[in-house]
């Protein structure tokens, strides 16, 4: 025993794990197991000696209460931690480090502690799930990334809706014997807003083609939808073809005359059309003077 693995390594971080008391090898989480854990022995340090674990680390606060489900945490440190976890068997005790570089490979933290992992609690596997099942967990962490946004943590967020897409994504195709229309709508209307929502941090990171297509496909179902639209002119806007973005706002006003961002982006962007008109008009005289 007590010899050391790399659980995961990547220039800027390295997980590593030493079994201090073996478990039941038969036993271990993986994704959406719940976990009950032990934690002791906690030590975050640097160059400069100790120094703080981030303030959004659940597992890792004064308040944490010892339960884990895993694919749940928001927090790099405490995902970073689920992976150490899923290493582990049920009963083993180890001691966990995690090594944070900067791109210079400067130490910027290392956090050490010693885990025991006294219960798993073992459930279906998703391909196994209910299509309801699969429903309420899209809406729980779709759920999750508004309350992410909300706090301006747009790359947790984007992770939550990304993770909601997969569990939608995971129903189809869908079978109208055992989903009826009404619910098949909701489906419907919970992948758009998913589209959006996803457009929305893309757009936060500047990824403005990710964005457009992301549009585009909350739009195919549908073509109505002002976040959509707004969000579409946006990335419009940012990949400089203003005469689309054009297009997209007016759409907007037109579902909704008084929505006061459409109607600002709007007055933003009609000196750029009619700029591009006009430049336009004066091509065409030349040709035909």
């Amino acid at each position: 025993m007590n010899n050391e693995t790399i659980v995961s390594s990547r220039p800027d971080r390295e997980i590593r794990k030493t079994i201090i008391s073996p478990g039941d090898y038969t036993i271990v989480p993986y994704e959406d197991s719940r976990c009950r854990i032990t934690l002791s022995e906690i030590k975050c340090t640097n160059d400069g000696g100790n120094c703080e674990i981030e303030a959004e680390s659940r597992v890792f606060s004064d308040s944490f209460d010892g339960n884990v489900l895993i694919g749940d945490c928001d927090c790099f440190i405490d995902r970073d931690f689920e992976l150490a976890l899923q290493q582990m068997c049920l009963g083993e005790v180890s001691e966990v480090k995690m090594v944070y570089r900067d791109g210079e490979g400067s130490l910027v933290k290392e956090i050490s502690c010693k885990v025991e992992l006294r219960e798993v609690t073992e459930e279906q596997l998703i391909s196994d799930w209910s299509w309801q099942r699969l429903q309420e967990a899209a809406v729980y962490h779709k759920d999750c990334g508004v309350k992410l946004v909300g706090e301006k943590r747009i790359m947790d967020a984007f992770r939550r809706f990304n993770k909601a897409f997969k569990f939608v994504t995971a129903i189809e195709p869908i079978d109208p014997e055992l989903i009826d229309e009404e619910a098949v709508k909701e489906l419907v209307d919970l992948k758009v807003k998913l589209y959006n929502n996803l457009a929305h941090c893309q757009l936060h990171y500047k990824e403005y083609d990710a964005a457009l297509e992301l549009c585009n496909k909350a739009l195919k179902y549908d073509p109505d939808s002002l976040k959509a639209l707004y969000r579409r002119c946006t990335a419009y806007i940012g990949l400089r073809k203003y005469e689309e973005a054009w297009t997209d706002i007016q759409h907007v006003l037109r579902l909704d005359p008084n929505d006061k961002a459409a109607q600002n982006k709007a007055t933003q962007l009609r000196p750029k059309v009619e700029k591009i008109q006009k430049e336009y008009t004066s091509v065409i005289k030349k040709m035909f003077s």
